[in-house]
C-alpha cells in the first residue's frame, strides 16, 4: 500500500493550493496509468480540507466521474440521493433499489472506460448501511479490482475509518490500494498562506492555531495581525467560531469525553511524564493507556516522546497539534469566566503566560527548520543526523537538566545541542555557556556541537563569546532567510 501526505488551504471561498503541485500530480498519475481498479482511501480528522482536495483533483479529471456525499439517513433516501447525484453529474438516469444495484452499474460503467466513484464521508456507512460494506467487498474482490475504476472513499471519523479499513476483522481489510493520510500544515507550508505577517507574528500565530486549513481560514478572514485581537473574535467571544472547536471533536470522535478531555487538560498542564497525567486526570494507572493511545492512534493529536541516550526511556506525552494544545491550556480551564464575558480577564491569564507558551511551540519550529536542512548546511554548520529530539537527565548534584533538541548522527558520532529562546532581551552568554556544560551530563560519545536561536538577538559579549567558541547562531532574520531559502 502506497502512502502520501497532502496540505491544503481554504483562503476566501475557495480552497487553495500551497507548494503542493508535486503531490497532485501523483494522485493524477494513479488516474492516468489507471489499467485495474484502484481503491484509494482519503482521511484525516476534521477541518483539514479532504473534501476540497479531492474536488481540486476531478478538475484534472476528463472520464465520466461521480461524487456522491453519504448522509445519515435511511437506506431509501441513500440510493435516491446517489441516483440524483449521477443524473446531476453525467446526466445518465439510473434507478436503484439496492446496494447491488449500484455497484452493478459500476461494473457496467467501467469494463471498458475509466470511472471514478468518491463516496465522502464513507464511514458514515457504517452507521447507515453496513450492509454495503460487505457487499462493495464481494463485489470488488470478483469484479470491480478487475475492471477501470478509481474508487476513492474519504473520511474525517479517525477512529471509524481505522475500524473500517485498518482493522484485519473488517471486511474491506487489505483492499486499499492507496492511503493518503491529510495532516495539518508544517509551520513552512503554514507561512505560504500569511505573507503578509512578519516572522514574530507569523510564529505566534502559528504557535496558537497550529496548521489546521479551517481554523487558519477564519483566522486571516479576520483581517487582523495580532494574535490577541483574532483570539477574541475567534475564541473568547462567546459565539467564537472557534471556541468549541477541540472538545466537539473529542465528543464526536470518541465515546467518554470527559476522561479524554480529562487527559488533554492534563497534558496541557504538566511536562507529559505518565504518572503526572495519571495524577492530574484523575484516571487510574492500569487504564491512562487506553485513552491515550487512542489521542495518539486514532486521532493524532498526542505524541509520545521518549529522550535521546536513555537506555530504559522515560515516556512523556505531549499534545502535537498547536490549536488542542493552547485551547485545553488556556480555554478549557476558563470557558465559564468566557461564558460570563469577562474576556479581559481571560487575556490577562493568557497574556500571563503565553510568551513561555510561544517560546515552547518555537522549539518545534526550529526542530522542523533541522529536519528540512538535514543532509544541508546552515549557516556553514553540517546538519547531518540519523535521529533527532529531546534529551532530559541530571546533572551531578542530582538537579534535572533538559535539552529540548539534539540530533544525533550515530555513524560520524557528531551530535548537534540546539538551545532556542522566544524572550524580548537578547540573549547573553551564560545561557550558551550552560548549553555547552550540558554535554557533561549526556550519557553519550561524541563530537559535540552547538546551535543557538535567539528571537531577539544576542548581546555583543554573547557573540564574542559564540565566534570564539565557534558556536552556530540564528537570529529571527537568519530563520527568516533560511524558511524563504526551503
Amino acid at each position: 500500500m502506497k502512502k502520501f501526505k497532502y496540505m491544503f488551504v481554504l483562503q476566501h471561498k475557495e480552497m487553495d493550493f500551497f507548494d503542493r503541485k508535486e503531490e497532485l500530480k501523483r494522485i493524477k498519475h494513479v488516474y492516468d496509468t489507471l489499467e485495474t481498479g484502484e481503491f484509494i482511501v482519503i482521511y484525516g480528522r476534521r477541518r483539514v480540507g479532504k473534501t476540497a482536495f479531492i474536488k481540486k483533483f476531478l478538475e484534472t479529471v476528463k472520464a465520466e466521474q461521480i461524487y456522491y456525499m453519504v448522509h445519515k439517513t435511511g437506506k431509501t433516501e441513500l440510493l435516491e440521493l446517489l441516483a440524483d447525484a449521477i443524473f446531476d453529474q453525467t446526466g445518465n438516469r439510473v434507478r436503484f433499489f439496492d446496494w447491488k444495484d449500484v455497484l452493478s452499474y459500476l461494473e457496467e460503467k467501467s469494463k471498458t472506460e475509466k470511472i471514478v466513484m468518491v463516496f465522502d464521508e464513507f464511514s458514515r456507512f457504517q452507521e447507515t448501511a453496513p450492509e454495503f460494506i460487505t457487499q462493495l467487498q464481494d463485489h470488488w474482490d470478483s469484479t470491480l479490482k478487475k475492471n477501470k475504476i478509481l474508487l476513492i472513499a474519504i473520511g474525517s471519523s479517525m477512529s471509524m475509518m481505522h475500524q473500517i479499513f485498518m482493522q484485519n476483522t473488517s471486511p474491506l481489510y487489505g483492499r486499499v490500494t492507496y492511503t493518503f493520510h491529510l495532516e495539518p500544515f508544517r509551520y513552512v507550508d503554514f507561512r505560504t498562506m500569511f505573507p503578509e505577517l512578519e516572522e514574530r507574528e507569523k510564529i505566534a500565530l502559528f504557535s496558537v492555531f497550529g496548521g489546521t486549513p479551517h481554523f487558519l481560514w477564519f483566522a486571516k478572514k479576520t483581517g487582523k495581525r495580532d494574535v490577541f485581537a483574532i483570539l477574541e473574535t475567534l475564541v473568547l467571544q462567546p459565539t467564537g467560531r472557534l471556541k468549541d472547536e477541540p472538545t466537539n471533536f473529542i465528543t464526536m470522535e470518541l465515546k467518554k469525553d470527559a476522561k479524554y478531555n480529562a487527559v488533554l487538560y492534563a497534558l496541557a498542564k504538566s511536562n507529559g511524564e505518565r504518572r503526572e497525567v495519571v495524577h492530574k486526570s484523575g484516571i487510574q494507572s492500569k487504564d491512562i493507556d487506553y485513552y491515550v493511545n487512542n489521542l495518539i492512534e486514532l486521532l493524532s493529536i498526542v505524541e509520545k516522546v521518549t529522550p535521546m541516550f536513555q537506555k530504559q526511556r522515560e515516556i512523556r506525552y505531549r499534545i502535537k497539534d498547536n490549536y488542542f494544545h493552547f485551547w485545553y491550556k488556556f480555554i478549557f480551564p476558563n470557558m465559564s469566566i468566557i461564558e460570563l464575558g469577562n474576556i479581559a480577564l481571560v487575556k490577562e491569564k493568557i497574556r500571563d503566560d503565553l510568551n513561555a507558551y510561544i517560546g515552547y511551540k518555537f522549539e518545534e519550529i526550529i526542530k522542523e527548520l533541522l529536519i528540512l536542512y538535514n543532509g544541508k548546511k546552515i549557516k556553514g554548520l553540517d546538519i547531518n543526523f540519523t535521529a533527532i529530539g529531546p534529551w532530559w537527565g541530571k546533572n551531578r548534584d542530582g538537579g534535572a537538566e533538559e535539552i529540548e533538541i539534539v540530533a544525533n548522527n550515530a555513524k560520524t558520532k557528531n551530535i548537534l545541542l540546539c538551545e532556542v529562546k522566544w524572550t524580548n532581551k537578547p540573549m547573553g552568554s551564560a545561557d550558551v555557556k550552560k548549553l555547552d556544560a550540558k554535554t557533561r551530563y549526556i550519557n553519550a560519545s561524541g563530537i559535540f556541537q552547538c546551535l543557538v536561536v535567539s528571537i531577539a538577538g544576542f548581546t555583543e559579549e554573547c557573540i564574542e563569546y559564540m565566534k570564539e567558541k565557534k558556536i552556530t547562531y540564528l537570529t529571527l532574520h537568519d530563520l527568516t532567510a533560511l524558511f524563504n531559502a526551503v
